[in-house]
């Protein structure tokens, strides 16, 4: 138990919630806390709920809090909706980061494809058949040279019902934290163009999913293996 309460004080630490941090004390004997029972450290968790902080950077906290806290306690089933709520929000946010990337993509938007991405957390890129770029300067450029191009194309050269738009198609999303991976099959246009599987990497950053990384490459035909 000790080892696992000293991972999260860790982790908390990593956070910046110094009103959390484990103090020096035995956890072997629980305290009574009103009329329920609790483990020392339940009622520092349970402080958190007084601080403003982050739903999705709170689920561990309250991961963490549910797994010493007893399933007839007042305070279980609370924890539980809290736990559920702060997943769908999590869940929510990351795929509104997605279509976000998506329609700065498609719609040349260049100073929307810029708020996607995060300047706080290393960043990269790696375009079709091209080697991959570092950094939030090399990665934005390029992303201007793409969108420049695509802007003209969609508003100058065809029809606005064929403008080129990407549907992502196929898509899987792991949350971990504060980190969210997406896989999907980008699809562009109305259908000719090659399928494309992408990677997309998010980070939760001031209570926003930002783009962290991003690949896409040719999904090659099935071998027959």
């Amino acid at each position: 138990m000790y080892s696992a309460v000293f991972k999260l004080h860790v982790f908390l630490s990593s956070l910046g919630f110094a009103n959390l941090l484990i103090p020096t004390q035995s956890f072997s004997q629980p305290v009574s806390v009103g009329t329920n029972t609790r483990h020392p450290f339940a009622s520092l968790l349970w402080s958190s709920a007084k601080n403003n902080i982050d739903p999705v950077l709170e689920l561990p906290i309250l991961e963490a809090r549910l797994a010493i806290t007893q399933d007839d306690d007042d305070d279980y089933d609370q924890l539980k909706e809290r736990i559920e709520h702060a997943k769908t929000a999590a869940e929510f946010g990351v795929r509104r980061a997605q279509l976000q990337f998506y329609e700065a993509f498609g719609n040349g938007d260049y100073e929307a494809m810029e708020r996607v991405w995060s300047q706080k957390h290393p960043v990269s890129c790696t375009h079709p058949c091209q080697a991959r770029l570092e950094g939030y300067d090399a990665v934005m450029n390029s992303w201007k040279q793409i969108l420049s191009l695509s802007s003209a194309v969609s508003f100058e050269d065809i029809d606005e019902d064929d403008s080129f738009q990407i549907e992502p198609a196929r898509v899987q999303m792991e949350i971990c934290g504060s980190t969210a991976i997406v896989s999907c099959v980008e699809q562009a246009g109305n259908g000719d163009a090659p399928p494309l599987e992408a990677l997309n990497m998010y980070k939760r950053e001031e209570g926003e999913w930002r783009m962290t990384m991003h690949m896409a490459a040719p999904v090659l035909p099935t071998s027959g293996f």
